[in-house]
């Protein structure tokens, strides 16, 4: 059913703008949409947002040269020195729009700083907004001087990929022939990729296919298993893939899983492309090895880990951990068993919090297992067994269980303030 959702694409942080919107319909094809609009009603019971916006993400040129730019002196520059620097921390956390709201507010009050500009061409080129992406970049390079090397370098060589941006998203690309595909032979996967892209990055091919090695092991170190015949992977420029699939579907989409995993791919891939297919994989190994996609809670907690191996992101933050803290002691836990057919229901925060459940509760799985345990968890349930007695097998506890034990850790961290105070 169309409210089935697999939450592809889970993010942790508060949720951002651009989301991305998956849902799996009646008859087992995940979606996913850029544009809430066109989620299908009943279906939009969670929402996500892909978080990388070039290899460099959130970082630029702060800290050291805002104090150098000739916006930033005195107490107004000081002031617009803290609201950019709050911006790029809201990017680190993945709270897009309130970091583009306030770097906008910046160049309303200081519009001679560069900084904004360089960060709102990175969140410009992520929403596919390229001529508004182009233009942050030209007045970046208007007003960065010789210290921001080698900044500069890096918005010239941006401005030149996005040309190649907006070739390979124009639906009316190549007369609105079909897309060419170039096949890439690899062991464990079956690749295909629009030829545009390869147009526009020589080396597209080589870099898909590390991405996948690399999430094949991330995610055969996490799951214990990989698949046992070459995964179907296909990869569409935006243009591609409307021109392909727009039929297929009354809703707009930017993504599908039917045992292959279709995604739409940037022209010069990085580090979103690669946190993509390595939270993919990881739905579709599980799929591969259980013939299904619950417990909801422990399918999206393995995708969101393998995921933030992807990022380089720690397992969870003390933020995250300290939020979950608040949630058990306010008695607003959502207990394990609820998320297990699937996070429908849920509102925002809710949603924000099973997510953060989820990664939590796979995490402690983890610590208290090798590969070859979880590996037997998958094959239980693929058996036919219930999420109780394959979780029992391998660690003594049903899912209830996990949930005590998961929720008792999470406060250890977090002892009572008195408790310090008491020790010493």
């Amino acid at each position: 059913m169309r409210r089935r959702l697999l939450l592809a694409l889970a993010a942790l942080a508060p949720l951002a703008a651009a989301p991305v919107y998956t849902w799996v319909d009646e008859r087992g094809v995940t979606h996913m949409a850029d544009d809430p609009a066109a989620v299908p009603p009943g279906a939009r019971e969670g929402r996500a947002a892909l978080r990388d916006l070039w290899a460099d993400g959130p970082q630029g040129p702060l800290p050291a040269a805002v104090s150098r730019s000739p916006g930033a002196k005195g107490l107004a520059g000081s002031r617009s020195r803290r609201i950019v620097e709050g911006a790029v921390a809201d990017l680190a956390r993945g709270e897009t729009a309130r970091a583009s709201s306030a770097l906008e507010s910046v160049l309303r009050s200081d519009p001679r700083l560069p900084e904004p500009h360089w960060y709102l061409a990175l969140l410009d080129r992520e929403r596919g907004r390229y001529a508004s992406a182009e233009q942050h970049l030209q007045a970046f390079l208007g007003l960065a001087g010789d210290a921001y090397e080698p900044w500069r370098r890096s918005a010239q060589a941006r401005l030149a990929a996005l040309a190649d941006e907006r070739r390979v998203a124009d639906e009316a690309g190549a007369g609105r022939a079909p897309a060419a595909f170039v096949d890439v032979a690899h062991p464990h996967f079956r690749i295909r990729f629009d030829s545009e892209l390869g147009r526009a990055e020589p080396a597209y091919g080589a870099t898909v296919v590390r991405f996948l090695e690399e999430a094949r092991e991330a995610v055969g170190a996490r799951l214990g298993a990989v698949p046992e015949e070459p995964m179907g992977v296909v990869l569409y420029g935006r243009g591609a893939y409307l021109r392909a699939h727009r039929h297929r579907f009354s809703f707009q989409t930017v993504g599908f899983y039917d045992g292959r995993i279709h995604v739409v791919s940037a022209a010069h891939p990085e580090g979103e492309l690669r946190a993509l297919l390595f939270h993919e994989y990881t739905h579709a190994v599980f799929r591969e090895q259980t013939g299904g996609d619950r417990p909801y809670w422990l399918n999206e907690g393995m995708a969101e880990l393998c995921e933030r191996v992807a990022r380089g992101q720690q397992t969870l933050t003390r933020s995250e951990r300290s939020a979950l803290a608040q949630r058990i002691d306010a008695g607003t836990w959502i207990p394990l068993r609820r998320i297990a057919p699937s996070f429908s229901g849920l509102v925002d925060d809710d949603a924000r919090i099973a997510y953060l459940e989820a990664a939590a509760a796979a995490h402690w799985i983890g610590e208290r297992t090798t590969p070859a345990s979880r590996s037997a968890i998958l094959r239980a349930l693929g058996e036919g067994r219930t999420a109780d007695a394959a979780l029992a097998a391998a660690l003594r506890l049903d899912t209830d269980g996990v949930d005590r034990e998961l929720q008792r850790a999470i406060r250890a961290s977090f002892p009572p303030a008195g408790a310090a105070a008491r020790t010493d």
